[in-house]
């Protein structure tokens, strides 16, 4: 069996415990070994990451693809992603997503032998869901929750999400009863142990509000650092200090955004006139005039919204970081950016790899346990997904997912291995 050996690199694996100078032995899929000197035996595919740090592929815990599945699947590995969660919640040209697939089924189906592995996790909405396109296509009635979790299982969904609720101020969509809908999503959602993802809306109300409805339930809420942009950051965090029954992430990025043109949000800062097109390769900003024949996705940036996002990547309350990608690979680049310059601050050697540490766990084995999936480790018998990132030059050199090298010298490959990530519990 050929093997492959990662040499020479500054191994950071929090999921193991593991960090120092070690080599990695990749055999078919698998990690089969590490070790401070792997021998190499002739007909070994040797990487050398010299001046290199090694590290798990990030799992990402929120990706919409607006431009398909495939497009963004092939670019995520240039920024370290190897297992991003999809959340069809999005349009494309206009059409809701799933709808562009031909149905659930058939969009589900199509998630196998990308470049990346790809889980998903599909939104469950009240019946009452108004002013977006894509949520009113997911909406259940409450006596239905049950039922419908059953089908996703049987589907092979990964989780359920992004639950969007206006349990706060303005949200992407509109409800009159929010809180209802998460206690008794929350109810079927424990019962099969199964992640619910939920965003509560714009504003440290609507954080405050969707805790108390859990009572000590499990659940997720995705992106703090961007809900609470108008509100206090501390305040939020030190709520959920008192509630370990709650997992939190952060976006990396200066900007939210959506690919709906109805999206309550969307509308509402363009009214203020902060919306912005971004240009995906050469970052320029220009300003639509008219939303309705803008194509998306659409981004805005929220006061405060930078600063609390940094807060949540360090705070050690908030267990994990996503790109909120909108599909074109904008927030994906932009997180890792920031990933990189925000490491790169520190001015000693032995704190620097103890923050890089810190933000690795939250973009590898926390977000993987969130999930529940198997992933997100460089632990020996873990699939092999790994990144070896050049500090100094601020990229990503190799990505191997699956074991099969997707990004070589910071190009893509022709390579295709990733999987479908299936729900498990």
């Amino acid at each position: 069996m050929k093997r492959t050996i990662i040499k020479n690199g500054y191994l950071i694996d929090p999921g193991s415990g593991r960090e120092g100078l070690y080599d990695l032995m990749i055999e078919a899929d698998q990690i089969t070994l590490v070790e401070k000197d792997i021998a190499i035996s002739e007909g070994d595919q040797v990487l050398d990451a010299k001046g290199k740090y090694v590290v798990p592929g990030f799992v990402d815990l929120q990706v919409n693809p607006g431009n398909t599945i495939e497009y963004i699947s092939d670019r995520l590995p240039l920024y370290g992603i190897t297992t991003p969660l999809m959340m069809p919640c999005n349009t494309y040209d206009g059409v809701p997503i799933i709808q562009h697939y031909g149905g659930l089924k058939k969009m589900l189906d199509f998630c196998e032998g990308h470049r990346a592995n790809i889980a998903t996790a599909i939104s469950i909405e009240p019946p009452d869901t108004r002013g977006h396109e894509s949520y009113i296509q997911l909406t259940v009635p409450i006596n239905a929750l049950g039922k419908r979790i059953e089908e996703l299982i049987d589907l092979g969904v990964t989780a359920i999400g992004e639950i969007v609720l206006p349990l706060g101020g303005i949200a992407h969509i509109g409800s009159d009863m929010s809180e209802a809908f998460l206690d008794a999503l929350l109810i079927e959602a424990n019962r099969f142990e199964m992640p619910a993802l939920v965003h509560t809306g714009l504003g440290f109300e609507g954080i405050r509000r969707a805790v108390e409805v859990a009572g000590g339930r499990d659940m997720h809420l995705c992106h703090v650092g961007s809900t609470c942009s108008q509100d206090s950051i501390h305040k939020a965090l030190a709520l959920l200090e008192d509630h370990p029954n709650i997992t939190t992430d952060t976006h990396l990025s200066e900007v939210a955004g959506s690919t709906s043109r109805n999206s309550e949000l969307v509308v509402d800062y363009f009214k203020r006139g902060e919306v912005v097109k971004i240009h995906p390769e050469s970052f320029q900003v220009e300003v639509p005039e008219d939303l309705t024949t803008a194509m998306p996705p659409f981004y805005y940036n929220k006061r405060n919204l930078l600063e609390n996002n940094i807060i949540c990547a360090l705070s050690d309350r908030v267990e994990a970081i996503e790109s909120d990608e909108l599909g074109d690979g904008i927030r994906a680049q932009i997180m890792l950016k920031n990933f990189f310059r925000l490491v790169n601050s520190v001015a000693l050697e032995h704190v620097k790899i103890k923050l890089m540490s810190k933000l690795i766990r939250k973009l590898t084995v926390n977000p993987a346990k969130i999930l529940q999936i198997s992933r997100g480790t460089l632990n020996i018998g873990a699939f092999a997904d790994v990144v070896v990132m050049d500090l100094e030059k601020e990229r990503v050199e190799t990505v191997l997912v699956n074991g099969e090298v997707v990004v070589r010298e910071g190009l893509r490959t022709e390579a295709r291995p990733g999987r479908r990530i299936r729900y498990k519990g």
